[in-house]
């Protein structure tokens, strides 16, 4: 366990409870999950606004369904054209059922960068880069590479100049 000194490798590390990530109204996250880190839905996003990903599952349903709809106009015409107007909606439904019901994802955005040797207790980070799920520092230890602990026990040891995504969970 690392501690002031140096590192003491029969230590028990010491458990700090600290609060889960929260949104501004102080409800948790709809992706909270229970290693502490928070699945995120909606990678797309236009300067500070995130586009839903319904939206993105709807216009690849846009897409498809034109080219299942060739295949089947010979046979079933009016499904065909059924499956051209339908596919669309159906596929942002079901992708908007999937990330709040399903597997629960939050809306989230970046709002900046920091890099990891400028992070604090309290950021809420991207894990995986510009996208992906974000998780809440709860401590970050400064060494030849920064050490940093997540809500929910997570670590991860990151170069000093490496440029985290700092983000703000909207649902």
């Amino acid at each position: 366990m690392r501690n002031e000194v140096g590192v003491d490798l029969f230590g028990r590390p010491v458990h700090v409870v600290e609060p889960a990530p929260r949104l501004e109204d102080g409800r948790p996250p709809r992706g909270l999950t229970a290693q502490g880190w928070v699945r995120t839905t909606g990678w797309l996003q236009i300067g500070d606004r995130p586009v839903s990903s319904a939206y993105v599952a709807a216009a690849v349903g846009f897409l498809w369904a034109p080219i299942v709809a060739v295949t089947l106009m010979a046979e079933f015409p009016v499904a065909a054209g059924v499956l051209v107007i339908a596919t669309p909606a159906l596929s942002g439904v079901a992708w908007w059922f999937f990330t709040t019901c399903v597997k629960p994802a939050s809306s989230a955005r970046n709002i900046g960068q920091k890099h990891a040797s400028d992070l604090l207790s309290g950021d809420v980070v991207r894990l995986c880069g510009s996208i992906g799920p974000v998780g809440r520092v709860t401590a970050v230890v400064h060494d030849d590479v920064v050490i940093v602990d997540f809500h929910g026990g997570g670590r991860q040891s990151w170069a000093p100049s490496r440029v985290v995504h700092v983000a703000e969970l909207l649902s």
